[in-house]
């Protein structure tokens, strides 16, 4: 049994434990992946960080009709 996910596996992980709690195996080896792997690991924090912007967006009562702030410059 290979203990590393791949990083395909690793961003559908990602994705679904926004919707729901991964088992512990699934937790433990998507951590194992992440503490390896750079790419994955930033993806995750840009998930992380689309997810609660997103949240703040819609607990704040954000209208679809006003405009969206300015992205600030890399």
């Amino acid at each position: 049994m290979n203990l590393m996910y791949s990083c395909r596996r690793v961003a559908e992980l990602l994705s679904q434990r926004l919707d729901e709690p991964l088992g512990i195996f699934d937790e433990m080896r998507l951590k194992l992946h992440l503490s390896m792997c750079g790419n994955c690991s930033h993806v995750a924090d840009q998930i992380g960080a689309v997810h609660a912007a997103s949240v703040d967006l819609l607990s704040n009562g954000f209208e679809h009709d006003e405009p969206l702030p300015p992205v600030p410059p890399r």
